[in-house]
């Protein structure tokens, strides 16, 4: 989901587009062990002080900012490319190995073979009546 609107200081801080950053801004701090962001969609010192770490660490362009098609959020969503595909990868594991196959069905009952004294007294009984 890319963002339409600037996120951080002085941006506009759409709810929806500052939890996407939020949360692509915890991959990040997740990975160095840090404290991840609440993602609640709102723009206040903690989330802008994790976009500078981030850019400080990252982008060399530090403003506190995440534009939409700009360094950051290229970095930012690049950085979950991989993690993406792995992500794929278990899902399709988990979602083979919880597989349960159907029960097996009943064996199929062969149609009686009759001999033919057998079936001369049943076609009499059908003419019988």
């Amino acid at each position: 989901m890319p963002i339409s609107q600037s996120v951080g200081r002085n941006g506009a801080n759409l709810r929806r587009e500052v939890q996407y950053v939020q949360a692509l801004l915890n991959v990040f701090r997740a990975e160095r062990g840090q404290t991840v962001l609440d993602l609640d969609g709102l723009v206040g010192p903690r989330t802008i002080g994790a976009i500078e770490e981030f850019q400080t660490a990252v982008t060399g362009v530090v403003d506190g900012r995440v534009d939409p098609g700009a360094q950051a959020i290229t970095a930012l969503e690049g950085q979950t490319a991989g993690v993406l595909d792995e992500l794929r990868t278990v899902t399709m594991f988990a979602l083979l190995l919880s597989h349960r196959p159907v029960e097996e069905e009943p064996p199929v009952v062969e149609d009686p073979v009759l001999d033919d004294a057998e079936l001369q007294t049943l076609v009499q009984s059908i003419f019988a009546e």
